[in-house]
């Protein structure tokens, strides 16, 4: 990610933080890769777009949370990464039309938390509504370097409302 730099823009985040609910498959793992591992470049691009935001907490929504516990979920990440997901999305009985969103949303309410301080990076649109604050990436691409600098831009919006 040599040809990736953080904005210059200055975070000074007070007690607010960002929720980022990140998906796996077409993420952090391509979907012509094995199915049972991260793609290393792409946890390595994501990684080191989140190691600058240390205001940003992680919270898993792939569908691998229902097949592992967090601790085992973690374990695919380096540690301060690790160190740094605070949960996962809440399986609903119920699916809605846009399933994922609706999984986020129960976990802001679930978690006191308001609607307006969180990101989604996910490679389907069908799970989210037209407006939702979802960075999506190309599920043969994954998250690469372009995604890392979405990533960033969509941060200092939130900072500077």
């Amino acid at each position: 990610m040599d040809n990736v730099r953080l904005s210059q823009v200055e975070y000074e985040p007070s007690s607010v933080s960002i929720l980022l609910f990140l998906d796996f498959d077409g993420v952090l793992r391509r979907l012509s890769s094995d199915p049972s591992q991260f793609d290393a470049d792409c946890l390595e691009n994501f990684e080191s777009a989140l190691r600058p935001l240390p205001f940003v907490e992680v919270v898993i929504s792939s569908t691998w949370r229902l097949a592992l516990s967090l601790t085992e979920l973690r374990r695919f990440f380096s540690t301060d990464v690790a160190d740094r997901i605070g949960g996962v999305t809440p399986e609903l009985s119920e699916q809605s039309r846009h399933a994922r969103y609706g999984e986020i949303q129960a976990y802001l309410k679930d978690h006191g938390v308001g609607n307006d301080c969180w990101v989604a990076i996910d490679d389907d649109p069908t799970h989210y509504p037209k407006n939702a604050p979802v960075l999506f990436t190309d599920p043969n691409t994954g998250f690469d370097a372009e995604c890392a600098t979405r990533l960033w831009a969509y941060v200092a919006k939130l900072y500077t409302l």
